[in-house]
């Protein structure tokens, strides 16, 4: 395969999307009282309760919304050049402390490419492990929110122009990836990614 051809297919691969863990039912306090019998036990109920009931908080996050396996929807997907790849898989984990671990596996006519990054959402360069490869990518992840990521990419020591950005949806089904790359006579390109989310097999 082309290098261009590779790097192409990794940068939209590798370019790592409402929270995936929580629950989306929100609960609702439930507290049964006696029906007041008169309007002065009425009047006396109600200003208990409001002296005394506070809203119950939402469940804590427990799990990072980008955690899980991701698959290509080609039918959702938009490119400008080219076209989606035979499949294409994403699997994040979180291995603790803030540090994710991202594998990439791209299946094309010439081919399977995988990759492997290791890394936070600090800003600093981390280097990309992609099977294949004639040269090695660093990469910068930042977070714009929690559910939004960008990142940049370093090959032979030059930065992308723009961050490929990956947005979450608010349910925490879709995974939406731009990509804004060069293509070899220096045109510049956006393709869309979008990704559903598989079930979790694991529970």
């Amino acid at each position: 395969m082309p290098e261009s051809r590779r790097l192409l297919l990794l940068s939209l691969a590798t370019s790592m999307v409402l929270w995936s863990g929580l629950s989306e039912a929100q609960q609702k306090p439930t507290t049964t009282r006696p029906r007041p019998t008169t309007a002065t036990t009425k009047t006396t109920a109600t200003a208990k309760t409001t002296a005394t009931t506070k809203p119950r908080p939402v469940a804590a996050q427990t799990r990072d919304p980008f955690v899980g396996v991701w698959l290509l929807n080609p039918q959702t997907s938009k490119y400008e050049t080219g076209g989606p790849p035979k499949r294409l898989t994403r699997t994040y984990e979180d291995r603790g402390g803030g540090t994710m671990f991202m594998t990439t596996d791209v299946v094309t006519a010439q081919g399977t490419a995988y990759s492997y990054l290791v890394y936070k959402r600090d800003g600093k360069p981390y280097p990309e492990a992609a099977v294949g490869a004639d040269s090695i990518r660093l990469v910068i992840v930042r977070s714009v929110d929690p559910r939004t990521e960008e990142l940049f990419f370093f090959v032979d020591g030059k930065p992308s122009d723009k961050p490929s950005t990956i947005t979450i949806s608010p349910d925490g089904m879709t995974m939406t990836q731009v990509v804004t790359v060069r293509n070899s006579k220096g045109q510049p390109f956006t393709n869309t990614v979008v990704y559903d989310r598989q079930p979790d097999t694991t529970r």
